[in-house]
């Protein structure tokens, strides 16, 4: 009997790299209320930058906080208890960008109002809003075969992750939908595993620990399924 990482999958899976080039708007924000304001009106683009993109587009060893207004609010303006309050929105709980901008205003207007007084920042800590500018292309890897996934997984890019994990969760019209628990469903019989991937936490993750847990998460149940099998 074939075990199940090595059964292959009725359709293999081409493994996408992703490019993200950074680009300033020209608009600028000095204090929490010119921030508000950028909020309100920004293009969607500018605000998936720096929802999501931007952890490609910059070096983040580590996420203390998942988005540029949490991190700006706490190195900026020194505020930890902003800072935690814009962490907790996820964006991936919510299904558009607009749903996740009334949010974050709402969120920014309240704070506004208890504090009674428009927080600012000194000269070259001014948040300023970008945009990125996309582009994806199929790389040479492909996997067959569960064990063939892995060994790309390990291989690729954290460009690759970001594109397959959190890019895909827009792509597909689908939060909690990833490319790789979609792969996985639609050629193995391994619903526990679809399922824990899809249970990942990956706006709180880094994209080294999304693709170290996933990793993780295969071993595990492809394990567990070739002891059943046995």
């Amino acid at each position: 009997m074939i075990a199940v990482a090595d059964q292959p999958a009725e359709n293999p899976f081409w493994f996408w790299e992703c490019f993200l080039v950074p680009m300033p708007t020209g608009k600028k924000a000095t204090n929490l209320r010119e921030l508000l304001q950028g909020l309100r009106e920004m293009e969607e683009s500018v605000l998936q930058f720096h929802l999501w993109q931007s952890r490609l587009a910059t070096i983040q060893p580590t996420i203390e906080y998942p988005n540029d207004f949490a991190l700006w609010a706490a190195a900026a303006l020194h505020d930890e208890r902003l800072a935690e309050k814009l962490s907790s929105i996820d964006p991936f709980a919510y299904e558009n960008l607009g749903q996740i901008r009334e949010a974050l205003v709402d969120l920014l207007e309240e704070y506004l109002w208890d504090i009674s007084h428009n927080p600012a920042v000194e000269p070259g800590f001014e948040f300023h809003f970008c945009e990125a500018a996309a582009a994806h292309m199929r790389s040479g890897m492909v996997a067959r075969t569960l064990n063939e996934f892995s060994a790309g997984l390990r291989e690729v890019g954290l460009d690759s992750v970001y594109f397959h994990v959190i890019e895909a969760q827009w792509r597909l019209g689908v939060r909690k939908l990833d490319d790789f628990s979609h792969w996985l469903d639609h050629n193995f019989t391994l619903p526990e595993l679809v399922s824990a991937i899809r249970d990942i936490d990956i706006y709180f993750y880094t994209l080294e620990e999304v693709r170290e847990t996933i990793l993780a998460l295969i071993e595990q149940h492809a394990g567990e399924s070739r002891g059943e099998s046995e």
